[in-house]
């Protein structure tokens, strides 16, 4: 029985194999861009049908978290190509560069910069698929695998695959310095499994000077048999040049005075592809000297005369739902190929997303989160928990909690633009659907300055789904609020006149004492009606207070308003501001019972200090509680907020906090 077992999955290999189709520039209809961004430190795809235009996958999402397959918790230049066995080879470097402010480690680099230089990792990362959806990862690290020769590398960057037809072997090539001296290129070869260097690294390239430093190859092979090698000379300023040569490793001779890039100022990344059938030529690289960040494209047929194509979306090639990628490639792939990626993707996008570091059995006050708000859903039986950041918590009993969950979806076409910051998220059912409030922040747009402080584009905005767990998404309404207005801690009330509203601070920055206010919205949520009316003013309260030009004055913030109403019925608000420089709550009682007030301050806080921007919430059995977050300096130094719950009274006309719970 076992000899049949044998046979038959040998017979299955060998049919397997034998039908495997080596596939040519015919069979490609499709461009696949993988990229990183500095902020998340993770892969990115973006799929485009005519090779000008490119649409993220996974709504803008990373498809691959930098933290769950490199040393240093980060990763950056990714590379990708296709192996003659048709499979995908994704190279890239094990290098977070804000390791230290996300708290992978507690020094700014992995070794002394005085040393070792700016960045100085010494790893690289090796992934291979074949359907772009499931990978292989290796971890390679040059000093390891090379001690006596490279021991005491300085840095392993922007590693690059190739397939040598003379070899028969995948060729990696990449930038290297060793210790503290200047970078060059080197190359080696893999396995076929694409898991280690089978060779120890060579030069690639000598450039003439010596004193300058070369770095990010990027390999083309010509249709007349030699190769190109685009690179970057970092002289002044840094910029895109080639090289040829008769073979695949070299030597590849320096082309003087042949710099191939349009930019005024330093650029890097080269990365050459092909448009499907035709005879021209692609160069994109990474302009890292301009703000906003962007590409450049230039178009050749010969590699001799190349023509300028812009940046993206300032010119012929467009992004859609995304910006400011950084260091990527392209490469063809077949129709089906992108549909398949771009169909798992989106399917992917609708289920509430798990982030890298998702844990369970987690106690309350060992979750870092600001803003902490709770949503005791009937339907499940469950709490979910969300706040600052967009994500989402969940537990059965409040004590322990799993997560978080990626919930917030917003469109990077959008005023929000690509990976907004993402403030104070609160959940509310209504009418059968659970909305998500929140404060989106886009730091690349600046609304207004006052004084030293430019104010960003910034404001209450509502999302929506159809679970309490989401995902969120938004609705047609593009705002809520006036966009030259930054606008903050937007929460929901239904009042006596049967209308939903949003509650809201307008933020101090801009008007110099901070404001909560009120607007109509539709009654689907999905948008705004009229123009916001003021409630009451940062200064109106009695229990604030803030050194100002040497006085003590009524503190100008205001933050986290929160509705109740008391068992007599009575309307109230909770809301935060500072006791000089201790992050206090207190609460407001409206005369008339409504949203119109008039608001009338109680005299003192109702939490202990360094307790904020609280919510209120009912237990399955019937207890109301009251969730706010606290600040301290954890054991790393860093300044963090921890939720925690009070058990509160609505029994009489006021709230009374009773006690801490956790």
């Amino acid at each position: 029985m076992k000899q049949k077992l044998l046979l038959l999955l040998c017979l299955l290999t060998l049919i397997s194999c034998g039908n495997r189709k080596t596939l040519s520039e015919k069979d490609m209809g499709a461009y696949l861009f993988v990229f990183f961004s500095d902020p998340t430190h993770g892969i990115f795809m973006a799929t485009s049908h005519d090779g000008y235009t490119f649409t993220a996958v996974n709504e803008g999402r990373p498809v691959i978290a930098g933290d769950t397959i490199a040393e240093q918790r980060g990763v950056r230049d990714p590379h990708i190509s296709r192996g003659p066995d048709g499979a995908f080879y994704l190279c890239m470097t094990d290098l977070h560069i804000f390791a230290k402010q996300a708290g992978y480690r507690d020094t700014q680099w992995e070794r002394d910069a005085a040393l070792y230089d700016w960045g100085n990792n010494r790893g690289l990362v090796l992934m291979k698929s074949n359907d772009l959806i499931h990978w292989t990862r290796s971890n390679v690290r040059i000093d390891k695998a090379f001690p006596e020769k490279f021991g005491d590398i300085g840095c392993a960057w922007a590693p690059e695959s190739i397939y040598d037809p003379q070899e028969g072997k995948m060729m990696i090539y990449f930038t290297m310095r060793i210790g503290h001296g200047k970078t060059q290129l080197y190359y080696a070869y893999t396995d076929d499994d694409f898991t280690r260097l089978v060779s120890e690294p060579k030069l690639l390239f000598n450039y003439p000077d010596p004193d300058i430093q070369v770095l990010d190859a990027d390999i083309t092979p010509l249709p007349d048999g030699r190769y190109c090698m685009m690179y970057v000379a970092q002289e002044h300023p840094g910029g895109i040049r080639m090289a040829l040569s008769d073979s695949i490793h070299g030597p590849y001779k320096y082309q003087e005075g042949q710099q191939v890039d349009f930019e005024s100022g330093s650029c890097e990344a080269p990365n050459v592809w092909k448009r499907i059938g035709k005879n021209k030529w692609v160069l994109m690289y990474d302009i890292f000297s301009i703000q906003p960040h962007n590409f450049g494209f230039a178009e050749t047929t010969d590699f001799i005369n190349f023509k300028n194509l812009g940046h993206f979306n300032e010119g012929v090639m467009k992004l859609t739902n995304f910006q400011s990628p950084k260091h990527g490639s392209v490469i063809q792939i077949t129709k089906e190929e992108a549909c398949r990626l771009e169909n798992y993707w989106k399917e992917q996008a609708s289920q509430p997303q798990k982030t890298a570091r998702f844990r369970t059995n987690v106690p309350l006050d060992s979750i870092i989160l600001s803003d902490p708000c709770i949503l005791a859903d009937e339907k499940t039986r469950m709490y979910y928990m969300t706040g600052t950041g967009g994500l989402l918590w969940k537990s059965k009993d409040l004590a322990l909690w799993e997560g978080p969950y990626q919930v917030a979806s917003t469109n990077p076409a959008s005023w929000m633009g690509y990976r907004p910051q993402i403030w104070a998220a609160e959940l509310h059912e209504y009418n059968g659907k659970y909305y998500y409030f929140a404060t989106f922040t886009n730091n690349s747009i600046a609304i207004d300055t006052v004084g030293t402080n430019v104010i960003p584009r910034r404001a209450s905005h509502i999302l929506v789904s159809d679970k309490a767990e989401g995902p969120y998404r938004p609705m047609a309404d593009p705002t809520y609020l006036p966009a030259n207005k930054p606008t903050l801690d937007g929460t929901f009330w239904v009042d006596t006149d049967g209308k939903p509203y949003m509650v809201y601070c307008y933020e101090w920055l801009q008007n110099n004492n901070g404001t909560i206010e009120k607007i109509e919205l539709k009654p689907d949520l999905s948008g705004s009606v009229g123009e916001g009316k003021l409630l009451f003013r940062a200064s109106d309260s009695p229990w604030s207070r803030e050194k100002l030009n040497g006085k003590t004055v009524p503190n100008r913030v205001t933050d986290g308003p929160w509705l109740f109403r008391t068992s007599t019925g009575r309307l109230g608000m909770i809301w935060t501001s500072w006791v000089y420089d201790v992050y206090t709550q207190g609460v407001a009682y409206s005369e008339s019972g409504t949203l119109d007030g008039p608001w009338i301050q109680e005299a003192k806080p109702i939490t202990p200090p360094n307790f904020g921007h609280g919510m209120l919430f009912r237990t399955f059995d019937g207890q109301w509680m009251l969730s706010a977050h606290s600040h301290r300096v954890d054991e790393k130094g860093r300044y963090i907020r921890v939720p925690h719950l009070f058990k509160v009274d609505l029994s009489g006309d006021k709230l009374v906090v009773d006690t801490l719970a956790n």
